[in-house]
């Protein structure tokens, strides 16, 4: 498998850590870029030399949050088919939904347990099918 470009878009910078340790712990090579708020992920996005194959967005963002990041990215050229998994610490059922409407391809309840947090981009990776909600109970 060729490797695998990935672009984390949380304005925490312990999480885009924990998620690039967790990145290490996948059997597969992933490029990872981070952005540290909307804003920039969608200048990153913006760039036509730049595609990730998936995007893993927060929700709860200052300046731009990650519903609107998540409608605008759906909007910019061929970006309708690519993974946008929105990756939060939110289980709120409205949360959920709105993220659905949206075009969230998954809903990610962030587990801090790395070997979850590496299986669940493994199976992402691989194919496998699996549920819109994605946590440490439906995994």
């Amino acid at each position: 498998m060729a490797g695998l470009n990935f672009l984390l878009i949380d304005d925490d910078p312990d999480e885009k850590e924990f998620f690039e340790i967790a990145l290490k712990k996948v059997p597969f090579p992933i490029e990872f870029s981070y952005a540290s708020d909307g804003m920039s992920g969608l200048r990153l996005l913006s760039n036509p030399l730049y595609t990730p194959d998936f995007i893993f967005l927060d929700l709860n963002m200052p300046i731009l949050s990650g519903k609107e990041c998540l409608v605008r990215i759906r909007q910019l050229p061929g970006y309708l088919e690519i993974p946008i998994i929105v990756y939060s610490t939110s289980s709120y059922q409205a949360d959920i939904e709105d993220s659905k409407k949206m075009g969230a391809s998954h809903f990610f309840i962030k587990v801090y347990k790395l070997d979850i947090l590496a299986e669940t981009i493994t199976k992402l990776v691989s194919g496998n099918t699996l549920p819109f909600v994605l946590n440490s109970y439906t995994l």
